[in-house]
């Protein structure tokens, strides 16, 4: 484990991003206790998954990126609990689920993402949370630089959303579970793939939805109501699939999804006084 300089377009689904000259991977706890912190800025300290909800700025990024390869996925000996990486990509998880006749984790199948970033974001699906399966999670506090555990009430989880995780990285997580049947599994992984493909871009360059849903509502339903499908800056476009994906050409800049994002939100707060969040995360300079 050591200190690199990265291009963030590299690590990231929008292949958006300039350089950081602070970049750590970490492969394991003992990774983690034998960094010196005296060299890193808390304060401007980024945790990065599997970069499917992050934005970079074209001009990089000045503080500390550390990326977590922890990734694995272990069954419990009485198959009450599922121990679970922080890097592990949660379609390996469904999947998992699917050989193991776990029941409802099969919706993870469709999500692009770690299981790290799905507890920092709360992930959701088909009318399930992240945050419903978990018993505890083990994280690293940078401030403390120890090693604690805390179970579900911690988090305050809502809608998207997990408290308390300043300067705290996810190192793993521990799931309840219960039995199921691997067909209806299949079958269950199988429909919400279809699923997916019809009713999602299959562009290489996005980053999954831009928006939360507001109450009530669908963040999808408003862009495409107010005529926004195809609406381009500088290379960014608004699905024309799914108007809560916006796509990205070759050699596009983080600074164009930037700003689309920016319109549309002008556009849907002067049009239906709703005025949306974004489910993606900006990091960096932009203007």
């Amino acid at each position: 484990m050591k200190k690199s300089k990265i291009k963030l377009a590299d690590v990231t689904t929008y292949k958006f991003g300039g350089y950081c000259n602070n970049y750590y991977e970490i492969n394991s706890e003992i990774d983690l206790l034998s960094l010196d912190y005296s060299k890193i800025d808390i304060d401007n300290l980024f945790i990065l998954g599997k970069g499917s909800n992050v934005v970079f700025s074209d001009d990089g990024y000045s503080g500390t990126v550390i990326k977590p390869n922890i990734d694995f996925i272990e069954l419990s000996p009485g198959r009450k609990s599922l121990k679970l990486g922080a890097a592990t990509f949660l379609p390996d998880v469904a999947r998992f689920s699917k050989e193991n006749s776990i029941a409802d984790l099969e919706w993870l199948i469709g999500i692009p993402g770690s299981v790290g970033g799905a507890v920092r974001m709360n992930a959701g699906a088909y009318g399930f949370e992240f945050s419903q399966h978990i018993k505890a999670v083990t994280l690293f506090n940078f401030e403390t630089a120890k090693i604690e555990i805390k179970d579900k009430s911690y988090f305050e989880f809502s809608y998207r959303s997990a408290h308390n995780l300043e300067n705290k990285m996810v190192v793993s997580v521990d799931l309840n579970i219960d039995n199921g049947d691997s067909q209806l599994i299949q079958k269950n992984i199988s429909n919400n793939l279809k699923q997916r493909k019809l009713t999602q871009p299959a562009a290489i360059y996005n980053a999954g939805s831009v928006f939360k849903n507001p109450t009530e509502n669908s963040a999808g339903y408003l862009i495409e109501k107010a005529g926004l499908k195809g609406h381009t800056i500088g290379g960014v476009s608004v699905s024309d699939k799914h108007a809560n994906f916006f796509v990205a050409k070759k050699g596009a800049s983080s600074q164009s999804l930037f700003e689309l994002v920016n319109f549309t939100k002008a556009v849907i707060l002067e049009k239906f006084d709703i005025e949306l969040e974004e489910e993606i995360v900006f990091i960096g300079n932009f203007t």
